[in-house]
């Protein structure tokens, strides 16, 4: 790596395009228009399909894209993307640069963790990481940044209004939960188990847990502005992006301790970070891990609702500078010293 400052005019994002068939996340959509807005060429590849096959086969797609656009960096959206990229670009008489998010985080000395040390040491020519812990878990000097948050989508509006807009009834409390529930390192079922134990003991009223996902970020803002609070119960994740779309819209928040949502939440009234740890890595069945988990996240569910008032999340993400724009030109700067 040099300190060479480079002129950076055309960037090729790869990242999954299994949402829905050719779409990317929300949150690679909104850094990819951002960067545009920053005056960058910008070139979407979304990888489609599961399984080596599917990402040789999108490795050859991504090399025919490199030689026909020639842009100046590939950023990479995920480690197995990163690999996707690297195979690519094998060969090549010019190369661009590679830039690789590592959006999750993974234990130490796993054989992930191995690979993705050595490619970072070897392989990818800068590595983004969106949280301390992961930096911490590669034992790396990488630049931290987590994902931004569009101020203008996750906006403050009126609570009652919000609820009559989602359909939430009067005289209930309701608890937001923004994944799908067939994805299992988001745990919907700790999600149940905890509302369960709740209703078991709240004097709350009627509380009702719904999951929100396949919803337009516009569509999330409002769920989230008409919440009582939002729940993630994740076993991992890089820099979780509902957390800090939650405290745009000052919404109490309970989670489980991953990425750096301590570093967001820390201090912050009305939101409580549970210490969980992941049912596979500590040995026990996950209907242990469920019910040993599942009381205390209910017990921080209780007090999140009976907080009863709006939080100050949204002025944190403007104290943390983590506005899209702001993040998008701290990508933007590590292009330019590859």
């Amino acid at each position: 790596m040099t300190n060479t400052k480079l002129q950076i005019k055309k960037v090729i994002f790869v990242a999954s395009g299994n949402k829905r068939v050719g779409e990317v996340s929300s949150f690679v959509q909104s850094q990819y228009d951002s960067l545009k807005a920053e005056g960058l060429e910008m070139v979407l590849f979304p990888v489609v399909g599961h399984g080596a096959i599917a990402h040789l086969k999108a490795a050859w797609k991504l090399r025919k894209l490199v030689r026909r656009e020639t842009p100046d960096v590939i950023h990479a959206h995920y480690s197995i993307y990163g690999y996707v990229a690297a195979i690519a670009c094998l060969g090549l008489c010019k190369k661009p640069k590679i830039v690789v998010s590592i959006l999750g985080s993974f234990p130490r000395q796993s054989r992930k963790w191995r690979l993705v040390r050595f490619c970072v040491q070897h392989v990818w020519d800068r590595t983004i990481v969106k949280s301390e812990r992961t930096k911490r878990q590669l034992g790396l000097d990488l630049p931290v940044i987590p994902n931004g948050v569009n101020l203008d989508i996750f906006q403050l509006t009126d609570h009652n209004e919000a609820r009559k807009t989602v359909g939430f009834e009067d005289g209930k409390k309701y608890v937001i939960w923004c994944s799908n529930p067939n994805r299992p390192e988001k745990d919907w079922a700790l999600a149940e188990e905890a509302v369960r134990e709740l209703r078991a003991k709240s004097e709350e009223g009627i509380v009702k847990l719904v999951p929100v996902y396949d919803k337009s970020p516009q569509e999330v803002a409002i769920y989230m502005n008409a919440a009582d609070c939002l729940l993630l119960t994740s076993w991992s994740e890089g820099s979780p992006n509902v957390i800090k779309e939650a405290m745009a819209c000052n919404c109490p928040i309970v989670t489980t301790d991953v990425g750096d949502v301590i570093e967001r939440l820390e201090n912050l009234d009305g939101c409580y970070v549970v210490t969980t740890e992941h049912p596979i890595t500590n040995q026990k069945t996950h209907d242990a891990y469920l019910n040993e988990n599942a009381l205390e996240i209910a017990e921080c569910l209780r007090k999140a609702l009976e907080f009863r008032k709006r939080t100050a999340g949204r002025k944190r993400i403007i104290e943390d500078r983590l506005e899209i724009t702001q993040i998008a030109r701290r990508i933007r700067d590590v292009y330019k010293f590859l």
